[in-house]
């Protein structure tokens, strides 16, 4: 026992640990997952009336939860890429101003900033009867605010898009820094230059390639947490489409009991296909945050 203990834990403290994430974290989920699939099947529940499939059938016709799933990648793809641009940008070219003074300190202030408050202010700051739609109609640019843009509560999304990437942003570029830093990236673009790399080759070459490939896994799971997301979509976004998150919860608070069991399977399917997605992706990678691996 003693040396069954020792393959699989360094100590008590760590395998005390072990047993207290299962029990608070992977437990509850899973309890979670087997009640929505029980619901789901008529097993239990307040339409429980023995087994059936019905409502998975109904789900697969069911064009707006299909819908909903593409806009929710559509959503976290856009949110992501514009992320690791900006960052890239700010880390390659602002790195030394963002490290000192004023410049330094403000990076960190977007990031004090809950969700839903971020979502108030895109809503605030960008609809058509917001601050920017006030300016510049008293710059007389428009001749009333209801011809300004749709910017937010649109169909392509942009105000969501928009406050996760206000968001994100200074996370990953404070993220980007640090490993620019660990990593003697600096040290490995003038032995680049040494060699004759341009300053276009260095950044695209050794730069970039380092950062991204060390910062894949937490922009994956960063990735999964826009596509979660709950209070932003609700107060910047659309009633169609919606992301799948607002889909769920709105199903399962219509008067409408037949909605619920959907409203399960969709959570259902969003999870089968984040796992599907990340088991791909990390098949052959390590999970590994150690930065000296």
């Amino acid at each position: 026992m003693r040396i069954f203990e020792q393959k699989l834990f360094k100590n008590k403290v760590e395998a005390t640990g072990l047993l207290l994430f299962l029990l608070l974290a992977v437990l509850p989920l899973l309890l979670g997952i087997i009640y929505a699939l029980l619901y789901s099947l008529g097993i239990t529940g307040l339409v429980s009336d023995g087994f059936t499939l019905k409502y998975w059938q109904q789900a697969f016709t069911d064009i707006e939860l299909w819908y909903s799933m593409g806009y929710t990648f559509y959503i976290a793809l856009a949110t992501i890429t514009l992320t690791i641009a900006g960052a890239l940008l700010l880390t390659i070219y602002l790195k030394e101003p963002l490290q000192q003074g004023f410049a330094g300190f403000s990076i960190y202030v977007p990031l004090a900033f809950p969700a839903i408050v971020v979502a108030f202010l895109i809503f605030q700051l960008a609809s058509q009867s917001g601050f920017f739609a006030r300016i510049i109609y008293q710059l007389g640019w428009i001749s009333s605010t209801a011809q300004f843009p749709e910017l937010v509560n649109d169909t392509y999304g942009i105000g969501i898009i928009a406050a996760h990437t206000f968001m994100a942003l200074p996370f990953f570029t404070l993220y980007f820094i640090n490993l620019y830093d660990q990593e003697n990236i600096n040290q490995l673009a003038k032995v680049g230059q040494t060699l004759g790399a341009s300053s276009a080759q260095q950044h695209r070459r050794i730069v970039v390639p380092i950062l991204l490939r060390r910062a894949f896994p937490t922009l994956t799971l960063y990735t999964i947490f826009v596509m979660g997301s709950y209070e932003i979509p609700l107060i910047v976004g659309r009633q169609s489409p919606q992301m799948i998150s607002v889909l769920v919860i709105r199903k399962l608070r219509k008067f409408n009991l037949s909605d619920i069991p959907e409203a399960y399977i969709s959570a259902l399917l969003f999870i089968t296909l984040i796992i599907i997605g990340l088991t791909l992706i990390f098949k052959n990678r390590n999970f590994s945050y150690d930065l000296d691996q």
